[in-house]
């Protein structure tokens, strides 16, 4: 089968898919991304990325399918059975020299051809694919791939472990010999890092979204509730909004589990006195929102609890008010644990607190300097376990967290979480409001 080409032009060459999985992104902004990652790559260099396939849940039952991210954000697609070759000197085709090739089942390559295909990019029957590649491999001398799902996969038989990635690559090396092997995530994480417009647009449904689960979970909170009658407030709300997914698995963490920073399994009757930490974020047209808040189950936070908190809210203020371009990432860090040293918990915070949040929760990006565009988490907490006699009781056995998305701008910083309630007395009012509704 002859592949299909709409037009010859380079620009229209990476102009994308006619109907884009995500609504709120254009076809040129997906052909600006791969235009931009063709420019970032050697000339003598190829980029080939391949869409997830269906994961295996249990006998023929499989995982709800969610694509590769670095796929998604390059073609946005949610398919299986795809491979995008990139080539930036081009790849000789039926006589034509073309940067960019989807390959797909023969169905599928027809479909997107009678539709607009990529609206000019070549689309090609996958079972092409081989003898292409081969010609491109055999001609440059760096291949950037996707790495794969998983590293190695372990051999329980033989008590070993099957590394996939080095083996694939080194059959790669076997087959071309002068041809060198690297992942193209680094070469696609300072892409993904700098948001543009619509992505923010997308980020901050997200966050809506999450938001009012947030609330409605937190007005149904009650001593003797479930843990995942909370997980089933937020989802729902998430849910009817038009939110695809989670975009990790719900942590509510009440008790001694407000203490266990990724606890998801959700099932502890809350109690009266506690605290409940509640982490979620919504997934919208591939984008993702990461909030955390910490409320009192009963209305009403112990004195103790609301030291911690105060202190947390006050490390969370003072590492957003340093945030703005030039800004390096180790001075967030720096600056949340002054202040929870200065209040006597500098070692009760056990991770990061800032990282990228985009089309992953955890999104690719550098580490170095802040720039305008990067939109991030600033998640400051305090944990101090039930055995931990260095803390008086009172302090004991619960955690706190706050977490906030916020986007750096070229003036500073905009927290996009800002209207989810988040101080002690509005944690208070927001805690248990169904309950008080009803009691008026």
């Amino acid at each position: 089968m002859r592949h299909h080409i709409v037009c010859p032009l380079f620009a229209a060459v990476l102009a994308c898919v006619a109907v884009p999985a995500w609504a709120g992104i254009t076809p040129e902004e997906f052909a600006a991304r791969r235009a931009r990652l063709l420019a970032l790559a050697d000339t003598d260099a190829a980029i080939v990325l391949r869409a997830a396939e269906f994961r295996v849940r249990s006998g023929d039952v499989s995982y709800r399918y969610r694509q590769e991210s670095n796929f998604l954000y390059l073609t946005g697609l949610e398919e299986p059975g795809l491979t995008l070759l990139l080539v930036p000197r081009g790849v000789q085709i039926d006589g034509e020299s073309l940067p960019a090739l989807l390959f797909a089942p023969a169905p599928r390559a027809a479909e997107l051809a009678a539709a607009g295909g990529f609206a000019g990019t070549a689309v090609v029957d996958a079972g092409r694919f081989a003898a292409v590649f081969a010609s491109v491999a055999g001609t440059v001398t760096t291949l950037y791939v996707s790495s794969p799902d998983m590293g190695f996969v372990n051999d329980w038989l033989n008590n070993t472990p099957l590394f996939i990635d080095q083996q694939a690559r080194q059959r790669l090396r076997d087959r071309f010999p002068d041809l060198r092997v690297k992942n193209a995530g680094p070469l696609i994480s300072p892409l993904r890092e700098r948001k543009s417009p619509a992505e923010i647009a997308l980020i901050r449904d997200a966050i809506r979204m999450t938001g009012d689960g947030i609330r409605r979970a937190a007005a149904i909170c009650a001593p003797g509730r479930f843990e995942y009658e909370l997980q089933a407030a937020v989802e729902e709300e998430m849910t009817r909004q038009g939110a695809a997914y989670t975009s990790f698995p719900s942590i509510i963490g009440s008790g001694e589990n407000s203490v266990i920073l990724h606890y998801d399994e959700n099932r502890r009757a809350m109690r009266a006195g506690e605290v409940v930490v509640m982490d979620v974020g919504a997934e919208y047209d591939g984008y993702a929102a990461d909030i955390t808040r910490t409320i009192p189950v009963s209305g009403k936070f112990t004195e103790a609890e609301k030291k911690v908190y105060a202190v947390v809210l006050r490390a969370q203020e003072e590492t957003i008010g340093i945030i703005r371009p030039g800004t390096p990432w180790g001075a967030l860090e720096r600056k949340a644990r002054e202040v929870l040293a200065a209040a006597g918990f500098g070692r009760y915070m056990p991770h990061a607190v800032s990282h990228h949040v985009g089309v992953d929760v955890h999104d690719a990006g550098t580490y170095d300097t802040l720039r305008a565009g990067m939109v991030i988490t600033v998640e400051p907490g305090i944990y101090v376990p039930a055995s931990d006699t260095a803390m008086p009781p009172a302090f004991r056995g619960f955690g706190v967290r706050l977490e906030d998305d916020v986007l750096v701008t070229e003036g500073g910083a905009e927290v996009l979480s800002a209207g989810i309630p988040k101080g002690i007395e509005a944690a208070e009012r927001m805690a248990g409001a169904a309950r008080r509704r009803g009691a008026q």
